[in-house]
């Protein structure tokens, strides 16, 4: 009689130890169920959140300026907030930090004969009295096959004579010379004295100029 009563028992708590396990397992399989489901939304929700960020970033792109060169701003074509421009206008020109900057000149057909291209010259800058700020050296560095007629001076030549720098320096502060600045270049051609050309009344820079993208 005991042996059976022990036999019953026995199985009665195999029997509940498999009811056990497989409420076990199908809790597993639920928790791994849930974590699926919320690992593949969580996964969902990062690739939205991504796509969302590479619209945002491509969105602040475009309305984002980048300068093509390191410099400073020189004109600006628009000066108010919220201003409208068209496409492919020109909003500002740059001058490219460390580049050579040419003076153009008209030089009078009566001097044509004594300068050429590589001669040493000396430019004064109007706004900046030489006596008392002194000069930019420079050098003639292309000077036009042919003359144009001006109105004023006549027949004359194109020359442009690149400056040695583009900044004048005043009682304790550097100043950039910039477009609008008249100046005066004195040529030195060697047998004959320092000749003076007034030359016309801007510098012209080698800049490039920021397009709307």
């Amino acid at each position: 009689g005991q042996l059976a009563t022990g036999k019953s028992r026995l199985q009665e708590l195999k029997a509940a130890l498999d009811s056990v396990q497989q409420q076990k397992n199908a809790l597993l399989a639920e928790t791994k169920r849930i974590h699926l489901d919320s690992l593949n939304e969580a996964s969902q929700r990062i690739a939205a959140l991504e796509q969302e960020l590479i619209k945002a970033d491509s969105r602040h792109g475009l309305m984002k300026l980048t300068a093509p060169v390191d410099g400073t701003v020189q004109q600006l074509a628009v000066r108010t907030i919220g201003g409208v421009v068209t496409e492919a206008q020109p909003l500002m020109v740059i001058v490219p930090k460390d580049d050579v900057m040419e003076v153009e000149a008209f030089l009078e057909n009566q001097d044509i004969g004594f300068v050429s291209e590589g001669q040493q010259a000396e430019v004064k800058v109007q706004t900046f009295p030489y006596t008392k700020y002194g000069t930019i050296h420079a050098q003639v560095s292309s000077v036009s096959d042919d003359a144009i007629n001006d109105e004023k001076m006549g027949l004359v030549y194109m020359m442009r004579a690149k400056l040695d720098k583009s900044t004048m320096q005043l009682e304790n502060k550097v100043v950039n010379l910039s477009a609008g600045m008249a100046v005066t270049v004195e040529i030195k051609t060697g047998k004959r004295r320092v000749i003076e050309y007034f030359l016309k009344p801007f510098l012209e820079y080698q800049s490039e100029s920021l397009k709307e993208r």
